[in-house]
């Protein structure tokens, strides 16, 4: 197994804190299979202990360890909400997930709690999805868009995505056919990547913060669902002096905690989710 050192990191607290769907418990640590291979990772003390089915991948990319987290806590730690958030998981990172494999999962959230997600992306693993041996098991990884684009929509229906069905089957097809690429929204910044994942079937403001934000690397992204609501209506009034309305309230956030906004939204969904405070 190899590994790694790592500073100022919890792995724990970044696969579960609800930003990612690519990645679940396994043995002692977390395993992925929507990256080409299985990927297992664990964490003892201060090091990060992983090993690969098939070639290595730089693991310090998955949990953007390079990122300058001092000074991200520095310049998003503008009130003591924020203090507290921050105090609460100090080593939690945003993540970098495989571009397709973040979409459709975030697609499947859609008025969904987290165990439901799971689910329903385990379900598209094991249907559709490529076979990896690891440890004389076999995975499943998530199929392409190529894959799901051929599967009928009520089948995706009947896997239990209900209504998002349609949003999955069409998005599929439609990267397909190149409406959108990922190329393209890694070349733009972040306001236009937004704007073009908002063309796809079923993808709303939400959604595209989340993909720009846990996929793209764009940090200043700042999705607002429920429970990032309540933060803004008990301790952010500044958030919403300019207008109520999704769009205004993102850029009211993005101004007040500045480039690493995202990572700001994290903390407090995390923080709030957990604790019940905020």
């Amino acid at each position: 197994m190899r590994e790694i050192v790592v500073k100022k990191f919890s792995l724990r607290d970044t696969l579960e804190c609800g930003q990612t769907f690519c990645w679940t418990p396994h043995g002692q640590g977390y395993l992925s299979t929507d990256w080409g291979q299985v990927i297992y990772v664990e964490q003892v003390g201060n090091r990060l202990r992983y090993k690969t089915s098939d070639h290595d991948e730089r693991i310090e990319s998955f949990f953007r360890l390079d990122d300058p987290i001092d000074k991200i806590h520095d310049e998003i730690c503008k009130d003591d909400t924020m203090r507290r958030a921050i105090e609460f998981a100090p080593g939690l990172r945003i993540v970098s997930d495989p571009f397709f494999p973040c979409l459709v999962t975030f697609l499947c959230s859609i008025r969904n709690n987290i165990p439901s997600i799971r689910r329903l992306a385990w379900r598209l693993r094991e249907k559709y999805g490529p076979a990896y041996e690891f440890e004389g098991s076999t995975y499943r990884g998530m199929p392409s868009a190529e894959e799901l684009a051929r599967v009928p929509t009520q089948e995706l229906r009947a896997l239990g995505l209900d209504w998002r069905a349609e949003f999955v089957s069409r998005t599929a097809k439609a990267i397909c056919e190149g409406l959108v690429t990922e190329e393209e929204l890694r070349a733009s910044d972040y306001e236009e990547a937004h704007e073009q994942l908002k063309r796809l079937h079923g993808v709303g403001d939400k959604v595209a913060d989340c993909v720009c934000l846990f996929s793209l690397g764009f940090l200043e992204a700042f999705p607002i669902d429920v429970w990032i609501e309540r933060v803004i209506q008990r301790h952010y009034e500044i958030f919403t002096q300019s207008g109520k309305s999704y769009a205004k309230k993102s850029k009211a956030a993005r101004e007040y905690f500045g480039q690493y906004a995202g990572y700001a939204q994290e903390y407090l969904y995390y923080y709030t989710r957990s604790t019940g405070r905020g």
